[in-house]
């Protein structure tokens, strides 16, 4: 027992290490690693498209090849393919659990509301857009909280939802209600949640495959057997699965910021304008950065909001301007920082901006 809690010590250091390395080189090639904002909707297709691939593919290969290397060499299924489908099934149960049943947490948690008399226009629209969209209509809740922000999630045995704030309906004129509205419709209708949480499987498989491997191996699963093997092997293909499953989040968090520009896109083509969400962004962007009691009303959140794949609408990124139709101009303008895009789920909010103008400029059959 001592060999089992001292190894699970051990892979925590080993992870850890690895974890701040491998940050520190993707740090440093953030500038390349981030591309500039899609410049039309066909080539945001393709992106999308490539990227499921890879991770898609990459990780099937990955699983495979680890699967029947170790299957060979130590000649047991324990630590070959048997192992890698235990620990795949695992995974899948896990996280299809978490899906099903995150709206009811996602509620309790925000202390959503349904709408009152006077905010029944809101739901009116969101039943007028998901129309629109060939959707049906999600569940409107309102959320208690000062921030601007939206959120869309759901769940075969839920349901589908659109939360916003109490503070996004103060805060902005209903046009911009609306788009915002639209882009939270888009995710439901590109099926986003169940997109992200098929895609994410592989990287999690991978990388618990990883941590149990080279925990075994640190507490002696892995020794030499009758041919010899040697069980540092064991150690090095469990550190290179952590290191893959690490590395596979950012490709996911890319996948990710992808979908957001879809969704933009969804909003400003259903509503036949971009101008709409441009100045909800550019507002919501200056209300948090003008309000320090947003900020951490946000980030009190944050790890819920990411437990549970929900699509919140806020970015942090550029300063505060009094007029949105300028904050707007000001912001195309901008270049936000490549280290900040590496690590976030959503695109910034200047790419998002240029991206929409790109998208009106497209011609339309």
């Amino acid at each position: 027992m001592f060999a089992w809690i001292a190894a699970y010590w051990w892979v925590l250091l080993l992870e850890s290490l690895l974890l701040a390395g491998l940050v520190g080189l993707v740090a440093l090639a953030a500038p390349r690693l981030v591309a500039s904002h899609p410049t039309s909707l066909a080539r945001l297709k393709a992106s999308m498209a490539v990227t499921a691939l890879a991770v898609f593919l990459g990780g099937i290969a990955l699983i495979v090849g680890v699967s029947s290397l170790l299957g060979s060499y130590y000649g047991y299924t324990g630590i070959g393919g048997g192992l890698a489908t235990v620990v795949a099934v695992g995974v899948a149960l896990f996280m299809a659990a978490q899906w099903l049943f995150s709206p009811y947490i996602i509620n309790l948690v925000y202390r959503t509301r349904p709408p009152t008399a006077a905010e029944r226009w809101v739901e009116v629209e969101l039943e007028r857009i998901a129309r629109a969209s060939g959707v049906r209509r999600p569940k409107l809740r309102i959320a208690p909280m000062s921030a601007p922000n939206a959120f869309a999630y759901g769940s075969p045995l839920a349901g589908n939802y659109v939360a916003v704030t109490e503070g996004l309906l103060r805060m902005m004129p209903r046009e911009e209600v609306v788009a915002v509205l639209g882009h939270e419709v888009g995710h439901l209708k590109h099926r986003d949640v169940a997109w992200i949480l098929a895609l994410s499987l592989i990287p999690v498989a991978i990388y618990y495959l990883g941590r149990i491997l080279l925990w075994a191996s640190l507490a002696g699963a892995g020794r030499r057997d009758e041919r010899g093997a040697n069980p540092l092997l064991l150690i090095a293909v469990g550190v290179a699965l952590i290191a893959a499953g690490i590395l596979f989040k950012f490709l996911i968090a890319h996948f990710n910021r992808l979908r957001e520009y879809y969704a933009d896109a969804h909003s400003a083509l259903t509503l036949g304008n971009p101008r709409p969400l441009q100045r909800a962004l550019a507002r919501i962007h200056a209300a948090i950065h003008a309000s320090p009691r947003i900020r951490e009303e946000l980030t009190s959140k944050e790890h819920m909001a990411q437990l549970f794949i929900v699509a919140p609408l806020v970015e942090l990124y550029g300063g505060f301007y009094y007029d949105v139709d300028y904050m707007v101009e000001r912001l195309k303008r901008a270049e936000p920082s490549p280290l900040e895009e590496l690590f976030s789920t959503h695109p910034p909010v200047p790419k998002r901006l240029r991206f929409l103008d790109a998208l009106a400029l497209e011609p339309r059959a």
